[in-house]
C-alpha cells in the first residue's frame, strides 16, 4: 500500500489546485502586500482566485503587459511543495478573436488566432505567499511576466483577447527503481539468441565460432522500469475577455525629390495619430526610422516630453538616401532596402495605469523603377564619358560663354540627341528626330527653334573722295557714313539679286511645357529641301522660357539632297 501513496498524493495535488492569469489594473502592483489586507472572503463563487486585485478592462495593441500567472494549491510542507513545483510545467497562450461577426462572416464562425505563447522557465523565480482564512490555508505561487500584445494577422471585428494558462504535473523522476545504467546488457539476464549458431561446427570455418546477436537485427528499445505515472493536468480558473484597441495609428508616405537623375533620395513623411476613440492621452517617447542599406536623415522632430490628447496628429519628416553601386542604381535592388519603424510611447490610462507601447514595423522601399534604372545607367555612362575626356559630346547643350561652364547654376543642363536620314529627295519633306533629356535638378520649360543659314556679306565700305567732295573738312555735322558713301550704295544696288532658298524648316518651334528632372521627351523637326546638294542649318537653339537662357547647337547632321530618281 505504501507504494501507491505518491500517485494518490499527486492526484490530490492536481485536482485541488487552480491556475489563472491576472492582468492587474495598476502598472506596478505588489501582490504580496495586498494579501495582508485580504481577509479571504470571496463575494462571488465565479470570481478570480485573487478577488482583491483589480484587473484591466481594456488592453492596448503593441502594449508590453505586466501579467501575473497565479497557482493556488492547499497548504503543503515547504519541501513537499518545492518538489511538486519542480515537476510543474506551466505554459501561457494568448489568443485574439472577434467578439462580433464582420460584414462578410457568419455568426457561428468566429475564428481565433494565437498571438503569443511562452513556457515559464525555471529561471523565473516565483513569489510564494501562504494565506490562511478561517479553516482553509492555501499556498499561492505567483509568476510575473511581460507579455507583448501583438497585432493579429487576421482582421477581427471588435477584437478581444484572453489568456489561457495551462499546467500539468510531470512524472516523478525520483521514483525510479534501482536499475542498471547499461540497458542493453543488464546483469543476470540471458543473452540474446545467436543467429549464426548453426554454422558453429562447419569445417570450413576451421574452429571459428561465429556469433551474431539477434539484438543487432531487430531493434529492441530498452524498457526502463519507471513508475508509469501519467502527466496530470491542472484545472484553470476563469478566463475573462479583454477588449483590445490600438492606441496609435500611423501612416508613411514617400515622394520623389525634384533633383537630378543620379539623386535617388525620397522624402518620407510619418504621420502618427493619437486614437480619439480611446480617450487616453499619450506621451511619445521615441520615434526612429532606420533604412537598411542607406541613410535616414531626420528633418523635423518633436519634443518627447509633450503630452498629446486624443485626435492629435503628429508629423515627422525624413530624407531617405540609398547606397548606390557602381552603375548609380540602388545597391540592394528594388526590394532589398528595408525601412524599419520604431515607436515608443506611454499611454496615460489613469494615474496608476500607464502602459508602455512599443511598435516595430518594417516595409520594403523601391527607390527606382526598372525604366528609371535604365535611364540612370545611361546617364551614368554619359556622365562618366563626359568627365573622362576634355572634348564634350556634340549633342551636349551648354551655355554660350565657355567661361560660365564652371557654374552649373547658369547652365541649362539638357542633353539633345539629333538624328536624321542619310539622304533626302528634293521636294519631299523629311524629319529630324530630337531626343531631349532634362539632366538638371529643376523643372524646365523649354522651346526649340531652328536658325536658318545666313549669307555672309564680304563687302567692306571704303572711303571715297567723292563722298566728301561737296563738304569741307571743317564740317562737323553728325551724318551717317553709309548715307554719304556713294560707292557703298552703288555696290549694294549693283550686287542686289534674289537668292534662292535651298532648305526650308517647316517647324517654327517646339514648346515642351514642363519637363521634370530626369524625364525625357521625343520631338521632330520637319524640313524640305528645294535644291540638290549638301544643305545645312545655322544652329538649333534651346531656350529656357523661365529664365530666357539660350544655348545653340552648331554641330548638326548634314543634309544630302538629291534629285528624285537618283
Amino acid at each position: 500500500m505504501g507504494s501507491e501513496e505518491p500517485p494518490r498524493a499527486s492526484l490530490e495535488f492536481a485536482e485541488s489546485s487552480v491556475l489563472e492569469a491576472i492582468a492587474p489594473a495598476a502598472s506596478s502592483t505588489d501582490i504580496g502586500e495586498a494579501f495582508n489586507s485580504w481577509d479571504g472572503t470571496v463575494e462571488d463563487e465565479g470570481a478570480s482566485i485573487l478577488p482583491f486585485v483589480k484587473q484591466r478592462h481594456v488592453l492596448l495593441f503593441d502594449e508590453l503587459l505586466p501579467l501575473c500567472v497565479v497557482f493556488r494549491t492547499p497548504y503543503l510542507e515547504d519541501d513537499t511543495l518545492k518538489s511538486y513545483l519542480d515537476r510543474l510545467a506551466v505554459n501561457l497562450d494568448v489568443y485574439a478573436l472577434g467578439t462580433a461577426p464582420g460584414p462578410d462572416q457568419e455568426a457561428k464562425a468566429l475564428p481565433k488566432e494565437l498571438i503569443y505563447s511562452e513556457t515559464i522557465k525555471d529561471t523565473n523565480e516565483p513569489t510564494i505567499v501562504l494565506h490562511q482564512s478561517d479553516d482553509t490555508k492555501h499556498a499561492y505561487v505567483i509568476w510575473k511576466l511581460k507579455v507583448p500584445i501583438a497585432r493579429p494577422q487576421g482582421r477581427f471585428h471588435k477584437p478581444a483577447i484572453y489568456f489561457q494558462p495551462t499546467a500539468h504535473l510531470k512524472p516523478d523522476m525520483a521514483a525510479k527503481k534501482n536499475e542498471s545504467h547499461d540497458d542493453y546488457l543488464p546483469s543476470r539476464v540471458p543473452p540474446a539468441l545467436n543467429l549464426l549458431q548453426s554454422f558453429e561446427h562447419d569445417p570450413a570455418l576451421a574452429g571459428i565460432h561465429p556469433r551474431l546477436s539477434a539484438m543487432r537485427i531487430s531493434k529492441i528499445a530498452p524498457s526502463a522500469p519507471l513508475a508509469r505515472e501519467m502527466a496530470r493536468p491542472i484545472k484553470t480558473g476563469q478566463r475573462p475577455l479583454f477588449r483590445v484597441v490600438p492606441p496609435l495609428m500611423w501612416r508613411t508616405r514617400f515622394a520623389k525629390l525634384h533633383t537630378s537623375v543620379s539623386d535617388l533620395s525620397l522624402m518620407a513623411s510619418l504621420d502618427i495619430e493619437i486614437a480619439s476613440y480611446t480617450t487616453f492621452n499619450a506621451k511619445i517617447k521615441k520615434v526612429e526610422m532606420l533604412l537598411e542599406g542607406g541613410e535616414m536623415k531626420d528633418l523635423a522632430s518633436l519634443d518627447s516630453s509633450t503630452t498629446y490628447s486624443p485626435g492629435d496628429l503628429l508629423s515627422y519628416l525624413y530624407k531617405a538616401t540609398p547606397d548606390l553601386n557602381a552603375e548609380g542604381t540602388p545597391a540592394l535592388g528594388s526590394q532589398g532596402h528595408v525601412l524599419a519603424l520604431k515607436i515608443e510611447a506611454d499611454i496615460l490610462v489613469s494615474e496608476d495605469c500607464q502602459p508602455h507601447v512599443a511598435i516595430q514595423w518594417k516595409t520594403a522601399v523601391d527607390f527606382a523603377s526598372e525604366q528609371q534604372s535604365n535611364l540612370i545607367k545611361t546617364a551614368h555612362r554619359l556622365s562618366s564619358a563626359s568627365h573622362a575626356g576634355s572634348i564634350k559630346s556634340p549633342d551636349a547643350v551648354s551655355a554660350p560663354d565657355a567661361q560660365e561652364q564652371s557654374a552649373p547654376s547658369n547652365a541649362i543642363n539638357v542633353t539633345l540627341t539629333i538624328s536624321g536620314p542619310p539622304k533626302v529627295h528634293v521636294g519631299e519633306p523629311f524629319h529630324w528626330d530630337v531626343f531631349i533629356v532634362n539632366r538638371s535638378d529643376k523643372v524646365r520649360r523649354l522651346a526649340i527653334m531652328v536658325i536658318a543659314k545666313r549669307k555672309r556679306d564680304a563687302h567692306r565700305p571704303t572711303s571715297s573722295a567723292s563722298s566728301i567732295g561737296g563738304h569741307g573738312l571743317d564740317n562737323k555735322e553728325l551724318l551717317a557714313t553709309a548715307v554719304l558713301d556713294e560707292n557703298m550704295v552703288y555696290g549694294r544696288q549693283k550686287g542686289a539679286k534674289t537668292e534662292s532658298t535651298e532648305l526650308v524648316c517647316l517647324t517654327t518651334d517646339i514648346r515642351l511645357g514642363q519637363l521634370a528632372p530626369g524625364s525625357c521627351y521625343m520631338a521632330d523637326l520637319k524640313f524640305i529641301a528645294l535644291a540638290a546638294g549638301v544643305q545645312t542649318v545655322e544652329s538649333v537653339r534651346v531656350i529656357d522660357l523661365a529664365t530666357n537662357e539660350t544655348a545653340d547647337i552648331r554641330d548638326l547632321p548634314s543634309i544630302v539632297a538629291v534629285e528624285k530618281g537618283m
